[in-house]
């Protein structure tokens, strides 16, 4: 009985093995079989910007595998294709570099790798407006501090470059430089920062639209620039209220309190001491914990509100009222995240640690006083989001983390603030987002210049 049952399993195995050998030989791309396909039969296409979407149907052959169209760029003169599986009900190419005639050819494929002939008849595509023309007519160009911002649109979020050509002079010599920002984004702001121009020497900018497929649009000339210019506040001028201490009133005419942040690890002045706690120094204390107890409260449809989340102690919008030691013009915030937990050999330099993440502020607004300490009127200048970001490997957050994010006062349109002596920083949210506290923070760095009317 034994024997009987090993025979039968050994002829199953047999069987089963032949078989497979015999359709490995009947479908692989190295067989004997060399006739192509019958061609799917065209039905109709879709215009698309860039691209056309196909519908056929498909040809009687029983090893069929794809569908597949391919055209021949005139800007690059590559081939470009695109493939589905025989299951597909239509077929998108893209890849046009304009909205003129293109001839595509829409073809079978086999198994074997054999193709249909080319005898589809397929009528010349005229594709809508691609993406990376339409991106290169929304783009503009601003001046900001030290910097250049560009806004664009992208409808179609497809893959896109935009090269940045600079042409300036810097002592006497003349300086042409190029840089590259790609996006997918719908709608998108980037920078390009770190600019040591001088305020007052023109830059002629020009940007180039390209698309994944090769495609580059025309130069567009974005007129002549000046960057403008500002300058780190000096801290060593920069005093905090004793937590509790009211300066000014807001919106809404009610008090507005320095918070206490001076709990567990939290130290209100390492906020403003120069020390950056992810330098791997003072890792212990060089930060300050939000736990305030004189704003226990947030916005909620624009009306300060007492929230209590789960059973959980009520939101604590964190407020560090900050007294300038001058009236200056402010222009710009970089704020730095805590980046270990307490203890330095916490501290991995393989990974980003706590930057964006746990319990760093996410969110935050800015403020200047409108008069003096005692019947000033705290008036809003932006909230800001910090964006955790997606794209970057462990390291790249770690550095971006530790350079600290940079948020201009106005984002939409950069420029000074009005003149104040005092500035007001108000955490709203942490990363994790369970409004039990607004979050960590080891350093608030401010930018701007002397006020052009001092006040005595």
């Amino acid at each position: 009985m034994k024997n009987f049952r090993k025979m039968a399993i050994l002829l199953l195995l047999a069987v089963a093995g032949f078989y497979a050998c015999s359709e490995g030989e009947r479908f692989g791309i190295s067989s004997d079989d060399t006739t192509p396909p019958a061609p799917p039969v065209f039905d109709s296409v879709q215009r698309l910007p860039g691209g056309a979407r196909f519908f056929y149907k498909i040809p009687d052959d029983e090893d069929l595998i794809s569908i597949e169209a391919s055209f021949t760029s005139e800007t690059t003169g590559k081939v470009i294709k695109s493939a589905v599986s025989l299951y597909a009900k239509s077929l998108e190419l893209w890849g046009f570099a304009d909205t003129t005639e293109h001839v595509v050819q829409l073809y079978a494929v086999d198994r074997a790798g054999n193709k249909s002939s080319n005898a589809v008849n397929v009528p010349p595509v005229k594709p809508l407006e691609p993406a990376f023309t339409k991106v290169a007519e929304s783009l503009t160009v601003k001046p900001a501090f030290a910097a250049l911002m560009l806004d664009w649109e992208n409808d179609l979020q497809q893959n896109i470059s935009i090269y940045v050509d600079l042409s300036y002079s810097l002592n006497g010599s003349p300086r042409s430089v190029r840089q590259a920002i790609s996006s997918r984004k719908r709608v998108d702001r980037q920078f390009i920062k770190d600019l040591d121009i001088p305020a007052t020497e023109p830059v002629k900018v020009q940007v180039t639209v390209a698309d994944a497929y090769g495609n580059e649009s025309k130069a567009y000339d974005m007129g002549t620039l000046n960057v403008m210019r500002d300058s780190m506040l000096n801290k060593k001028l920069w005093t905090l209220p004793v937590p509790g201490t009211e300066i000014g009133v807001d919106s809404l005419g009610r008090a507005v309190y320095m918070s206490n942040g001076s709990m567990g690890m939290g130290k209100n002045e390492c906020i403003i001491d120069g020390i950056l706690e992810n330098d791997g120094v003072n890792i212990a204390i060089n930060v300050a914990e939000f736990n305030g107890t004189w704003n226990v409260e947030k916005m909620v449809d624009g009306v300060p509100t007492l929230i209590d989340v789960n059973n959980r102690p009520p939101y604590n919008a964190f407020n560090v009222l900050v007294d300038l030691g001058a009236y200056y013009e402010i222009s710009r915030i970089t704020t730095h995240q805590k980046w270990t937990y307490a203890y330095p050999w916490e501290c991995k330099l393989d990974n980003h640690g706590w930057f964006y993440e746990y319990s760093n502020v996410q969110i935050y607004r800015v403020y200047w006083l409108d008069g003096d300490k005692d019947t000033g009127v705290w008036r809003l200048i932006n909230e800001v989001f910090i964006e955790k970001p997606t794209d970057m490997s462990e390291l790249e957050m770690m550095l971006q983390g530790i350079k600290g994010d940079e948020a201009f006062m106005y984002p939409d349109d950069p420029k000074y603030t009005p003149r104040t002596r005092y500035f007001r920083y108000e955490a709203i949210e942490r990363f994790r987002r369970d409004y039990a506290s607004p979050g960590l923070l080891s350093e608030i760095t401010l930018f701007g210049r002397k006020a052009q009317v001092q006040t005595p």
